[in-house]
């Protein structure tokens, strides 16, 4: 009867989607805050470095920056080497830097890392020269200038997504 009249057995509930257990607990890719900031150092060394060689070459092939810095981050930095390549001038000499702190550090999963910290670039050893080899910098004293620097992980690699200019103080 129940086939004429169609009913029809109750379905089975379906079952729960999965979610992570309250107990359930994450390796973080990083054992403590100096293993983040030691990641950091690193990164920003690394990103310093080409930087340096890019501009030494004048800003020519500026997309060598690019494993460097987050995809975001890429066209301030392509457009901040065509600016450099417009005045004709190159660099002499390599930059330095300074970690003085570091700001924050998240770093429970990959997805999730954000670091952030404050950083003092030292270009007191760097000549900006034009064609002639005359410096554009003479007299300018200003060669240490302070940073917020934040990091995330793209492509498996911790790499720079910003960096701006800190006026808070005690950086550098």
């Amino acid at each position: 009867m129940c086939a004429l009249s169609g009913c029809a057995a109750t379905p089975e509930p379906a079952p729960p989607t999965s979610a992570p257990s309250p107990t359930e607990t994450f390796t973080p890719v990083f054992a403590n805050n100096d293993e983040a900031l030691a990641a950091a150092t690193a990164a920003y060394a690394a990103y310093q470095e080409m930087n340096d060689v890019i501009l030494q070459a004048g800003g020519q092939q500026p997309e060598r920056i690019e494993p460097y810095v987050a995809a975001e981050r890429l066209p301030v930095e392509i457009q901040e080497f065509q600016d450099f390549q417009n005045i004709q001038a190159h660099t002499v000499g390599a930059s330095a830097f300074v970690i003085t702190q570091l700001q924050s550090a998240r770093y429970q999963t990959v997805e999730q890392t954000d670091i952030v910290v404050y950083l003092c670039d030292d270009l007191s050893e760097v000549d900006m020269v034009d064609p002639a080899g005359m410096s554009l910098l003479a007299g300018d004293t200003s060669r240490r200038t302070p940073f917020e620097v934040r990091f995330k992980f793209e492509g498996g690699v911790l790499v720079l997504y910003g960096r701006d200019f800190w006026n808070g103080g005690g950086v550098c």
